[in-house]
C-alpha cells in the first residue's frame, strides 16, 4: 500500500520519514492493516455466497471520502505540537485516498489515508482485538491496544524506532476505514482526538 508519490519533488520528506520508521513499524503496520480488512472482506463475501438472505433494507453507504478534508492542516498541527502543511497539494504529488502533512523540516508527518469498501460488513467482521495482536506481532518494541469512542471502533498503535517515537489509530466507521500516523508523536491522546476529528468530518449515513 503507497502511502505518498516517491517519485514527487518531496523526496527529502519522505528519506525523513524512512529514517524515523524501521521497515517493520509504521507503514508495515498500515500494510497490515489493510490486507487484514481486504481478507475479512473476502471471507466473509464467500461465506455469505452459499446463503440465500432474508431481504432487509439496504445500509446507506458512504461512497467517497476525501482524506485531506477529514483532517485539516491546522487539526494535525495541533496534533503533532508543530506546525505542518499539505505536502501533497504543494507538491503536485497527491496519492488517491491519502493526505500528507509535513514540517518545514521534514522531521514531523502526520499521514492520513481512507479507504471505502463496498459494504460495512467487511469492517465488522475485524476484531479490534485481533487486529491490535496483528499489530503487535508486526513490531514487538510496539504497544497496541483496543480504544474507545472512536467511530464503531478503533485500534491504537504506538511504536518506538530509532529513538523516535510515533503513534497510529485505525478507526472503523460504517465501511470506511481512517488510518492516522503522527510521527514524531509524545501524546497520544492528541491524536486520538485527531481520529475523533477525522470521524466527525465523515460524510453522514
Amino acid at each position: 500500500m503507497q502511502l505518498w508519490d516517491t517519485t514527487g519533488p518531496k523526496m527529502t520528506l519522505t528519506g525523513a520519514v524512512a529514517k524515523t520508521i524501521s521497515p517493520s513499524g509504521l507503514i508495515a503496520m498500515v500494510a497490515t492493516c489493510g490486507l487484514l480488512v481486504s481478507a475479512c472482506g473476502s471471507s466473509n463475501s464467500s461465506s455469505k455466497a452459499s446463503v440465500t438472505p432474508s431481504p432487509a433494507p439496504k445500509a446507506k453507504l458512504i461512497t467517497s471520502v476525501d482524506a485531506c478534508t477529514l483532517v485539516t492542516a491546522t487539526d494535525a498541527s495541533t496534533a503533532a505540537g508543530v506546525t505542518v502543511t499539505d505536502i501533497g497539494a504543494s507538491s503536485g504529488a497527491q496519492t488517491p485516498g491519502a493526505c500528507l502533512y509535513g514540517s518545514a523540516d521534514f522531521m514531523t508527518t502526520v499521514i492520513v489515508e481512507a479507504q471505502v469498501y463496498p459494504s460495512a460488513s467487511a469492517a465488522a467482521s475485524i476484531s479490534p482485538e485481533t487486529l491490535a495482536a496483528a499489530l503487535k506481532r508486526g513490531n514487538a518494541t510496539g504497544t497496541a491496544k483496543v480504544v474507545t469512542g472512536i467511530g464503531d471502533k478503533a485500534v491504537e498503535y504506538t511504536f518506538t524506532s530509532s529513538g523516535t517515537g510515533g503513534t497510529v489509530i485505525i478507526a472503523f466507521k460504517s465501511n470506511v476505514v481512517i488510518i492516522i500516523a503522527v510521527t514524531p508523536s509524545t501524546d497520544p491522546t492528541a491524536v486520538e482526538n485527531l481520529a475523533r476529528t477525522a470521524v466527525s468530518h465523515l460524510p453522514s449515513t
